[in-house]
């Protein structure tokens, strides 16, 4: 099959970035008071600078003590500073609210890591294995189901420009249903045999989200709801849906200023559609910090792979540090947003960077920029 030629976390941004040579200060709440404002500031400042950025909204969490810091603006046609409220797309971030569900429902025994995925699929899928190896709920977490990484599962852009992928993704998504992806599962060859090499898959996440609603007779919408937003007082986090934007979302350009359309697809909600802000972020990265609870616990243990090397969780990336500290993090890129969370459960520590810009590099800045930031 066919790739398009590069894929962020959650999908393709192939465009050029512009360098901005514009002087003027960067629009931003930081009070520059502290030792922390200044590091955020400097940091910053060399991000914004860099590429075709609109904006960001940071939240930091630092020996417990939460910071929010907005900068740029949340559209180009108009200077309006984020705020802690602003909301963003979190893209590829949404698949750590599945896994943290699947972790609950292992410890509920409702189901086990090492279930057969067909024992969850109304119809028989006997493609669904690679020599006679099946794929399991753990498989999907980790990223070895062997599953494409996109469904449907066929060349989508031909010979088109670059440029243009990004409005053939809108096109072929907002089109494509639930019962559309269930019927294409059938036509789906495993090329590897799962559980032996991790690689980015939305069509797992997408699996999951929907077994996770079947587990627990509701819908995803309600259960993001139930476990989620209402116990942790995250008032300003949704899941996208077509014709239902947040009021308070911001826009999101690619990485050459062009407006893109919001990744509201019905089919790929589950895995790559919840929005939130720097505020609510700041209570799931609370909620994430606090091991005591099993289920969070569950979630953070490496399934696959060495955390001195680089580990998969339950979604998550786990990495030990040089001083043996560990690091938890996921990555998010849609068609118009970038966004990146670690945090350092050892030293209740973390920062989550939202941006309204999708750049082809903007993913991996984010990363360099927590860095600089947290500086561990």
């Amino acid at each position: 099959m066919k790739k398009a030629p590069f894929f962020l976390a959650f999908v393709a941004c192939t465009s050029v970035c512009v360098a901005q040579t514009d002087p003027v200060k960067i629009a931003s709440d930081n009070k520059l008071k502290t030792y922390l404002d200044s590091l955020v500031d400097q940091s910053v400042s060399v991000f914004m600078k860099s590429g075709s950025r609109v904006g960001i909204s940071i939240g930091i969490i630092k020996n417990g003590e939460p910071y929010i810091y907005n900068y740029g603006s949340t559209q180009r046609e108009k200077a309006e500073l984020p705020t802690g409220n602003t909301v963003y797309e979190l893209a590829s971030i949404t698949k750590t609210f599945g896994a943290t569900l699947l972790a609950k429902a292992v410890l509920d025994k409702k189901v086990d890591l090492n279930d057969d995925i067909r024992k969850y699929l109304k119809e028989d899928y006997p493609n669904l294995n690679y020599n006679g190896k099946s794929v399991t709920l753990l498989n999907l977490v980790n990223l070895t189901s062997g599953l494409p990484n996109w469904m449907p599962d066929k060349d989508i852009f031909a010979n088109a420009d670059p440029a243009s992928i990004p409005r053939i993704l809108d096109s072929v998504h907002q089109k494509y249903s639930r019962q559309d992806f269930y019927h294409d599962l059938h036509d789906v060859k495993l090329n590897v045999s799962p559980g032996t090499v991790a690689r980015h898959c939305n069509t797992a996440a997408q699996l999951l989200g929907f077994f996770m609603e079947g587990v627990y007779n509701n819908t995803y919408d309600n259960l993001l709801k139930i476990h989620f937003t209402d116990p942790l007082k995250m008032k300003n986090t949704f899941l996208i849906k077509p014709g239902k934007q947040p009021a308070l979302m911001a826009k999101g350009y690619d990485g050459s200023g062009r407006l893109m359309p919001v990744t509201n697809w019905e089919d790929l909600k589950v895995a790559a559609s919840i929005a939130s802000s720097a505020s609510d972020m700041l209570k799931y990265m609370a909620f994430q910090l606090n091991e005591a609870n099993p289920v969070v616990k569950l979630s953070h243990q490496p399934t696959f792979g060495k955390a001195e090397d680089g580990a998969i969780a339950l979604n998550w990336k786990v990495r030990k540090t040089a001083n043996g500290n560990r690091s938890i993090s996921h990555t998010g890129g849609s068609l118009g947003f970038s966004s990146y969370m670690v945090f350092y459960p050892d030293l209740n520590t973390g920062v989550v960077l939202l941006s309204n810009e999708a750049g082809q590099n903007t993913q991996n800045e984010l990363i360099a920029l927590s860095e600089n930031i947290l500086q561990l």
